[in-house]
């Protein structure tokens, strides 16, 4: 069994490794995406004392693409933007994304979303640029990071009776030559980071194919399905935004709205997503709110802490890939994992091409000479 579990693991790792390479660093870059994005528009930081209406950040942002609004990321710090999102172009890889200062209500940037760097870093990220098709491997990639965890963990764990077997598997043997350096990267890297790289495998694959993986814990555990609420047309005249954020906000003094969706047609409602202050993550908005775009009445809240173990099993896979759900050190911890894919390919690569060479003399010194 082990041969096979060795097998598998060499060869998938050989063949599959570089794009799990591409996967990790890209995923490292994607930890910090909205700082470092701002870093590469500076153009996008504005400051100022008094904020903007919402009304007059979306009209803004409306005038100039001639298209309606879908929804508001508003600024997640002070000197950062709104940002609106509206139906992409038929040629465009994902949706039209206006940058608005929150203080002026000026637009700042009209950006495809795919097209600008961090985006485009996403987009390489989740689907290889490749689409739907591209997304389906990178859910297989991750379904083989976790086979490499339990191969790679089968294949670490120490055997038979020799004293200090476990002290060796667990530390680097310093002066031992390259092969040894190379190979004990490899497994005690890979042993030490294993806890975290099976959660943010798993949460990646539960990414790619939530409905799946959605079954598979509803088998096990009680999930809830995510209301879906409609307004109810009157002959008043609907909510602005400003009103459907305040509403919001004073249902939830305490919360953080992160995003705004708006209602794009008559049955449509005003959805506030937000965070608590007890919720583990901060920059991920999971508790929702819909209002009734007319009256502001409260149609459905989807509060994580409320919601079913299922529900909040599945809540979590996200802000567990990306570290949210930890701070800033979750995040540094994510960012550090994502070189992982790229050590235990180079040293992966190094012992096979070492061992092959070896084998390659060997058969050679064993040829008769003529």
């Amino acid at each position: 069994m082990r041969t096979l579990l060795f097998f598998l693991h060499k060869y998938t790792g050989l063949t599959l490794g570089l794009l799990l390479v591409i996967s990790g660093l890209t995923g490292s870059l994607l930890v910090f995406h909205d700082t470092l994005d701002e870093q590469l528009t500076p153009g996008l930081i504005t400051h100022g004392e008094n904020l903007a209406p919402l009304s007059t950040v979306i009209s803004n942002a409306e005038a100039a693409t001639g298209k309606t609004a879908q929804r508001i990321d508003l600024s997640r710090q002070p000197g950062s933007p709104h940002t609106l999102r509206f139906a992409n172009d038929a040629d465009a890889p994902g949706p039209l994304q206006v940058s608005v200062s929150p203080y002026s209500g000026n637009v700042l940037a009209v950006r495809d979303w795919g097209l600008y760097p961090m985006t485009w870093v996403y987009r390489l990220h989740y689907t290889l640029l490749a689409g739907s098709n591209g997304k389906i491997v990178v859910g297989i990639l991750g379904l083989c990071l976790l086979g490499f965890c339990l191969t790679g963990l089968v294949l670490w764990w120490p055997t038979g009776k020799r004293k200090g077997k476990w002290q060796r598997n667990l530390t680097i043997k310093r002066g031992a030559g390259r092969y040894r350096l190379h190979f004990d990267l490899h497994q005690v890297t890979g042993i030490y980071l294993l806890p975290v790289l099976i959660v943010i495998a798993f949460s990646g694959v539960s990414l790619v194919f939530g409905k799946q993986v959605s079954v598979l814990v509803g088998s096990a555990l009680t999930m809830q399905e995510r209301p879906s609420p409609f307004s109810n047309p009157t002959d008043s005249a609907p909510l602005t935004a400003d009103e459907a954020f305040a509403l919001a906000q004073s249902r939830f003094p305490e919360a953080t709205i992160q995003r705004l969706y708006l209602p794009k047609a008559p049955t449509d409602t005003y959805r506030a997503a937000f965070s608590l202050p007890e919720d583990a993550w901060q920059d991920y908005g999971a508790n929702n709110l819909w209002l009734d775009q007319y009256s502001g009445e409260t149609l459905a809240l989807w509060q994580i802490s409320q919601l079913p173990e299922g529900n909040q099993f599945m809540t979590w896979q996200f802000p567990l890939h990306n570290g949210d759900a930890l701070g800033l050190p979750g995040r540094l911890i994510v960012l550090f994992s994502g070189f992982a894919p790229l050590l235990f390919f180079i040293t992966g690569s190094y012992l096979w091409w070492t061992k092959r060479q070896l084998k390659r003399k060997a058969i050679q010194r064993r040829k008769p000479r003529t």
